[in-house]
């Protein structure tokens, strides 16, 4: 992936195609997940199960923060028929307005240096990311003991890739969706609209690394 992000806007249009450079189309579904709450408007991205519960490797919120709310969170869904039939998480949407996106920035923690390259991002070690409240990081206990509400939305039957958001401890909740084909460095964007104002967090779940987009 360049540091030119690709076009999200299409990635969240239902029935959207992207046709790869093997000359095969790629589908694209859009999954509304709920609502999650920023009682603080600091937003974290993370794996779920490395990350909660522990501060020794506690992840810090990103630089830009939003108003305090609830917001929409969706799931980009891209089914491939090469290099096999399957359908995974392409990318994952917290909608903070709705307006369209004029420009895109890394969302980069406090100290994190801007990137030359595509190498920033969360560490995913589980197959799993998240999004949550940066408050709201004790309130899934369990997770880390294969248990609790993130365990128990990872392990339900889903039809599609996983996603979903699950309530946790004194109102606090998550949304957690399956990283695209597994674990990796996942760069997350903050789309800003014409009036510089946030208007979207996406995390990229690299959708085409095993193949080439034309």
């Amino acid at each position: 992936m360049s540091m030119t992000p690709p076009d999200y806007a299409h990635w969240f249009t239902p029935g959207a195609v992207v046709t790869t450079a093997e000359g095969k189309d790629v589908v694209f579904g859009v999954r509304e997940l709920g609502e999650l709450s920023l009682p603080t408007g600091r937003l974290v991205a993370c794996d779920p199960i490395v990350h909660l519960c522990s501060d020794d490797d506690r992840p810090a919120p990103f630089t830009a923060a939003v108003p305090p709310g609830r917001y929409r969170v969706q799931t980009a869904e891209a089914a491939f028929t090469y290099p096999y039939d399957h359908t995974v998480n392409a990318a994952a949407r917290l909608v903070i307005r709705d307006t369209p996106v004029v420009r895109w920035e890394p969302a980069l923690v406090p100290g994190e240096p801007e990137p030359e390259d595509d190498c920033f991002g969360f560490g995913v070690d589980a197959g799993a990311g998240c999004f949550l409240d940066t408050v709201a990081h004790h309130s899934f206990p369990g997770t880390d003991d294969d248990s609790g509400v993130v365990w128990e939305g990872l392990d339900a039957d889903s039809a599609g890739p996983t996603a979903f958001v699950a309530e946790g401890e004194n109102g606090h909740d998550i949304a957690v969706f399956s990283s695209g084909w597994g674990d990796g460095l996942y760069a997350t964007w903050t789309g800003r609209d014409a009036d510089g104002e946030v208007a979207c967090f996406v995390a990229d779940f690299r959708p085409f690394r095993f193949t080439r987009t034309g």
